[in-house]
């Protein structure tokens, strides 16, 4: 019989979007297990040890940034890409750069740090970076936002193949509604046709509620677990 672990790989922990709603649940989580964390984020803030002021859509930021976290905690053991920013636009409507804007926030900046901390990912490190139902289903008046946590999938399955033979996984997470102050920042028409009616079990999704899948993910329960969409939606999208 296999008894039942949870620990977390060696090293540091390293968090984008770390001081957003989702992202501190995330940080006092992984502080919580054991690891020493860094945040990389727009602006200062949660709980972290090293909390990192970073554009993440930006290649010389995140080098500096992973360079600085590298330099002060050690090897990266847990990489958890949670930044990502949304709009709502009609395609007619929606500009360039602003489909740029989600897209490098959302997708660009899980390939800039997870190119970043490659040589710095200790032997058995873990990689989550979220995705979202919207990816599969696509969203109203948000292709860009649609395309880029599809596009986080790809990126991720791929990093899975690629870093397979360094005992490296890399999985991704693909939350439903979370009450949050993304969701808050949707059309009311919408979100009120997303609300708890529509969720098999009942209520919006709260920050908690994403952190023993990140954990789950992250730690050797998950061992034989790489290049997977854990979707944690409470069964809104069963793909």
């Amino acid at each position: 019989m296999v008894a039942w672990s949870s620990t977390l790989p060696q090293g540091c922990a390293v968090v984008t979007g770390g001081a957003g709603d989702l992202g501190r649940v995330l940080v006092r989580a992984l502080r919580g297990a054991g690891a020493p964390v860094a945040s990389l984020d727009l602006v200062a803030g949660g709980d972290a040890d090293l909390p990192l002021v970073c554009d993440v859509a930006d290649p010389a930021a995140v080098d500096g940034a992973i360079g600085a976290v590298v330099a002060e905690l050690g090897p990266i053991g847990a990489l958890v890409c949670a930044a990502g920013v949304q709009s709502e636009h009609q395609l007619a409507d929606l500009a360039p750069d602003e489909f740029r804007r989600v897209v490098d926030a959302s997708l660009t900046s899980v390939y800039l740090v997870s190119r970043a901390a490659e040589a710095s990912l200790a032997s058995g490190a873990a990689i989550v970076a979220f995705s979202s139902g919207l990816g599969t289903r696509g969203m109203l008046h948000g292709p860009h936002y649609a395309a880029a946590k599809a596009g986080v999938v790809g990126l991720v399955k791929s990093l899975a193949l690629e870093l397979a033979p360094r005992g490296v996984r890399a999985n991704a997470v693909a939350p439903g509604p979370i009450r949050s102050r993304m969701l808050d920042q949707m059309d009311p028409a919408r979100a009120a046709r997303r609300g708890a009616g529509e969720i098999p079990l009942g209520r919006l999704g709260e920050p908690d509620d994403l952190v023993g899948p990140v954990l789950f993910l992250l730690s050797d329960a998950s061992r034989y677990v790489t290049g997977a969409v854990l979707h944690v939606n409470g069964g809104l999208l069963m793909p």
